[in-house]
């Protein structure tokens, strides 16, 4: 008798979730109290905007951890498409919309490869993604070597204004999310997306396709960062080949303090969005209370830190190092 996998759908708002939320309120409310105007019209669509890169690039992360892999090339895909956008996007909408069509397409191609190199040329993710990382950021210093380019007004208000107490980059990673996760989590596909992760041979034998899981998860993963590149290019208004740096890592690190197993097949997108707003918040605290370069930096990689010690828990649990990273 054929054993039948169980692809659980995406599970709803978990303790691991919880976790984030009352991080975030802590921080947001120390942060009140240093800095009151945080809670104003302008402060929440400051906030919002230095939150929403993250929270995007945390999402296209977690679709790759669902199925047991990692995306390196998250950083260098976002300085990509920086440098693309900024540099073709020009000031009239007759070039700047297919520019940004053109963007979106590149994320999804380079995400596609990503796949490919993990589905059918059988590297481990880990090093494919690494490999690649190299790859977009040399394409990315080609196409700019300096950071530069321009952007329309439109486009970067549209982005990155506000209607009142509302951020549009709000509504941005809430469109993101209703138009391209939700459907997503509740299709096939979707589904099978987690099932590979939580057991790619029980999916398998179920029906799915564990090829097709992957592709369309690295794929989706490269359309959602190129998003948040997209949103950066409208914030700073330019193309940089270094801004996407501080995404790899960070993206890792929302993950897994969103409650994303990175063994794969557990996870829910919430937990990694509020995770976004949280390191990014703490950040933004840290310059408003004038502390040093010195000790935010110290700050951070003490949160860092203690994410990766997380991570190093998660990686003694599985089976080998082969299975954490396959």
């Amino acid at each position: 008798m054929k054993t039948q996998a169980r692809p659980r759908h995406f599970p709803g708002i978990s303790f691991a979730t919880f976790l984030p939320t009352i991080g975030f309120a802590l921080v947001l409310l120390i942060y009140w109290i240093q800095q009151p105007l945080i809670l104003s019209d302008f402060g929440l669509v400051s906030l919002c905007n230095q939150s929403v890169a993250l929270a995007l690039a945390a999402m296209a992360q977690t679709l790759v951890v669902l199925t047991g892999g990692i995306d390196l090339s998250v950083g260098s895909l976002i300085s990509l498409t920086t440098c693309f956008a900024a540099t073709y996007m020009g000031t009239s909408p007759e070039t700047a919309v297919p520019v940004i069509v053109a963007t979106l397409l590149l994320g999804v191609l380079t995400g596609a490869v990503n796949g490919i190199l993990v589905v059918f040329g059988r590297l481990e993710p880990l090093i494919a993604t690494l490999g690649t990382s190299f790859v977009f950021g040399g394409i990315a210093l080609q196409i700019r070597p300096q950071p530069g380019g321009s952007v329309p007004g439109w486009f970067a208000t549209m982005l990155t204004g506000n209607l009142s107490f509302l951020p549009y980059s709000l509504v941005l990673l809430i469109v993101t999310v209703c138009l391209v996760w939700v459907p997503l989590r509740k299709s096939r596909i979707g589904r099978a997306i987690q099932a590979v992760g939580d057991n790619e041979h029980s999916a398998f034998i179920s029906g799915l396709n564990p090829k097709k899981a992957k592709l369309c998860a690295y794929a989706t993963g490269g359309l959602l960062t190129a998003i948040a590149g997209l949103f950066i290019t409208a914030q700073t208004t330019s193309g940089d080949p270094n801004v996407g740096e501080v995404y790899t890592l960070n993206s890792i690190a929302a993950v897994v303090l969103g409650g994303v197993s990175l063994r794969g097949g557990r996870g829910h997108i919430a937990g990694p969005i509020l995770s976004g707003f949280l390191l990014s918040t703490i950040v933004s605290a840290l310059l408003a209370w004038g502390i040093s370069a010195l000790w935010q930096s110290l700050i951070q990689g003490l949160v860092l830190l203690l994410v990766l010690a997380g991570i190093g828990l998660q990686i003694q649990r599985s089976e080998s190092w082969r299975q954490f990273f396959g």
